[in-house]
């Protein structure tokens, strides 16, 4: 039976064509209407729909292959809804293919003594030549999800109390294979049920994403999922999501929300399912981020049941989180003293100031309320009441897991350590160059000075960095490089334009969503840009990052490096009024991670999970793969330790603040461990001795 896809309306027509045209005109990245990009939007829409090739055929894609170089019609100057509604409807055939196949091959017996493989989801993926060859794919998946079940069944008989299994409620009467059924077909009706304002979505933003991967069209449902997310007033888990290829990725955790809390869920995580407490987990794999963001939304205090595919594994594991408020009070800056012990009996006091964003409670600003909260006044208040106490002989600003916020703060905040001038530059895409500027002459503390970032560092955080490493004002330690986010996007309501107001009489005041594009990059005050490259620092630490698939440079059409005039600038005074010997740096680096017990444990941790990283298939035999998800349960476990000492520290930094303003640090007193924190504390006695 033919499937019914219901046809574009005038507005699916108009927003098309405006999104289309605004995209050409106004995205930074310029491209022209070639026939070439015709092609690529071709293909990229298959892919949006499809990301991991196991729906279309390669004859699906020959079939359309007219339409390749004419997807836009310069005579009525529209873009081509026949050749997306047309592929969509295939698609659907395709999808309720797999369902059916699904079904009926979960009522079969499989045998888990078969030594076979299930290769790993990758961009490498081609299209399958025939349809034995996508049924075979099917199959595999099938037994995946059933030997994933039956090792599961196995730990539960055999007591295991860390078994990844969920209170048993009600809907569990039913067998496995009667729940996954019923998961196959929910999957398939929710497609079925697009309305044409969402197939839309998904054809404008393959086009769109070609330009960059931060640009997309966002219809009405996704608009109002965007617009609470900016407003932070969600009742959620505290996180931010991503779309990556088929999943729903965890992009960041918000610093004291719940997720951030309960400690569980980490960034680079893949969500593969979401169950409201005492219900059926729902398959989100597939399914549109707005989609999947609703569901993990909920009243507060209530519990969301998160099926996860930890970062680097692919053991599944159920995460359960009591959704909150996000309060901005949880994300607040943080300070704590240590001592350092020095030849001769000398002391040195090392003031930590840790922020997880660039945040100001613009409500209150514009109230004009005097003592309103923001990310540059909390640390310059740290700051200051640190130097109350007496004189600081050095300052870390740990920036790691900042993934950005305000630039107002960001330019406030690099000024608290400097005597004035740019900051960063920001070039937009009519080419014109603005240059964030310092205009406060006087630097707050003018002493030694470190930036410690990570991979998960981006945006705001890394112009501080860049900024603060580019004048010579601190020394950059961390990861390999940060995120690598360097560009700006803006959000344009369709509803207010033009054109479509206009015709608004005729669209019936029908919502029109949102286009999200890129309109300017950041760039260093030495010309160079952040983007892809992030910042990189003086003193490099091995991380777990090093073996993720995360940052910038790992995303599909990127915007590419690039570099402009530098700004006029002068270097500043490093806190140490000379120049700092990096190779000696990095030797008594590599002394002290071969000397340190904990750094050379988590050495070892690091080696294990890399070898892990090399799996490009899943074991479909049962002691295999048995032996497989006991590695990968260590490997997983390995990086939420490392991710649990800082969180400690931050928790433990938390709770000494609310107790006294400022806490020094003496032997009754030990910090918890933080093994990066304590190598840069390390760094900084040899600075101070240098």
């Amino acid at each position: 039976m033919e499937i019914a896809v219901p046809n574009a309306s005038l507005r699916e027509k108009l927003v098309g064509k405006r999104i289309f045209e605004i995209l050409f005109s106004s995205h930074y990245q310029k491209y022209k209407i070639t026939p070439e990009m015709s092609s690529q939007w071709y293909e990229n829409y298959f892919k949006f729909l499809d990301f991991s090739k196991m729906f279309f055929l390669e004859s699906d894609l020959e079939d359309f292959r007219s339409y390749e170089t004419i997807l836009w019609d310069s005579r009525t100057r529209t873009v081509n809804l026949d050749f997306a509604f047309a592929v969509y409807r295939r698609y659907l055939e395709r999808v309720r293919q797999w369902a059916q196949f699904s079904v009926k091959s979960l009522q079969e017996k499989h045998d888990f003594t078969v030594k076979e493989y299930l290769p790993l989801e990758n961009e490498k993926a081609v299209w399958q030549k025939s349809m034995p060859a996508l049924e075979e794919l099917w199959r595999l998946k099938i037994k995946n999800l059933l030997l994933v079940e039956e090792l599961q069944k196995k730990e539960r008989e055999a007591g295991d109390e860390e078994a990844d299994d969920p209170i048993k409620p009600a809907w569990m009467k039913d067998s496995f294979q009667e729940r996954q059924a019923k998961n196959i077909a929910r999957n398939f009706k929710r497609r079925l049920e697009y309305e044409p304002i969402q197939i839309l979505e998904i054809f404008m933003s393959s086009l769109a994403q070609l330009f960059d991967p931060h640009s997309a069209y966002m219809a009405p449902d996704t608009k109002d999922n965007f617009d609470i997310d900016m407003s932070l007033s969600l009742q959620g888990i505290g996180a931010t999501l991503t779309s990556i290829g088929p999943y729903t990725v965890v992009d960041g955790i918000i610093s004291g929300g719940p997720a951030d809390k309960n400690g569980q869920l980490k960034e680079g995580d893949r969500i593969i399912a979401v169950a409201q407490d005492g219900e059926e987990p729902v398959d989100v794999v597939d399914l549109p981020l707005t989609r999947v963001v609703s569901q993990i939304r909920g009243p507060k205090n209530t519990v969301v049941h998160l099926t996860v595919l930890p970062e680097g594994s692919n053991t599944q594991q159920i995460i359960s989180i009591t959704r909150d408020e996000i309060k901005l009070k949880d994300q607040e800056a943080q300070a704590e003293t240590r001592i350092l012990d020095l030849p001769d009996d000398r002391k040195a006091r090392i003031l930590i100031l840790y922020l997880p964003t660039f945040y100001s409670d613009f409500s209150a600003r514009s109230r004009k309320e005097e003592d309103y909260t923001s990310s540059s006044r909390d640390i310059l208040k740290h700051l200051e009441q640190a130097q109350e106490s007496g004189p600081l002989d050095g300052v870390i600003l740990d920036l790691r897991g900042n993934g950005g916020g305000s630039l107002e703060e960001a330019v406030l905040l690099a000024g608290i350590f400097l005597e004035g001038g740019p900051v960063v530059q920001v070039k937009y895409y009519r080419g014109q160059i603005e240059k964030l500027i310092d205009k406060d002459q006087k630097a707050a503390y003018t002493g030694p000075l470190t930036v410690l970032v990570d991979k998960f560092s981006a945006s705001a955080s890394e112009i501080v960095a860049a900024c603060l490493q580019d004048t010579g004002r601190a020394l950059v330690l961390g990861d390999q490089s940060t995120h690598g986010k360097g560009t700006v996007q803006t959000v344009y309501d369709m509803q207010r334009d033009g054109q479509i107001r206009t015709a608004a009489s005729i669209l019936k005041d029908q919502p029109t969503g949102s286009l999200k594009f890129t309109i300017g990059k950041f760039y260093r005050i030495n010309g160079s840009s952040t983007q892809v490259k992030g910042v990189i620092p003086d003193l490099v630490f091995p991380a777990f990052s090093d073996y993720m698939e995360i940052g910038e440079a790992r995303l599909p059409h990127v915007m590419p490096w690039d570099e402009i005039s530098p700004a006029r600038f002068e270097r500043a005074e490093n806190g140490w009024k000379k120049e700092i010997n990096l190779p000696e740096l990095r030797e008594f680096m590599q002394k002290y991670m071969a000397d340190s017990a904990a750094f050379k444990e988590y050495l070892e941790d690091l080696e294990f999970y890399a070898a892990l990283r090399e799996q490009k298939e899943l074991p479909l035999e049962l002691e295999e793969r048995a032996e497989f998800q006991k590695k990968e349960k260590e490997a997983a476990a390995m990086y939420r330790k490392f991710q649990a000492q800082r969180k400690n520290v931050r928790r433990s930094r938390a709770r000494r603040n609310l107790e006294k303003l400022e806490s020094e640090q003496n032997s009754s007193d030990i910090p918890p461990q933080d093994i990066i924190l304590d190598a840069t504390l390390a760094i900084m006695e040899k600075l101070l001795l240098s």
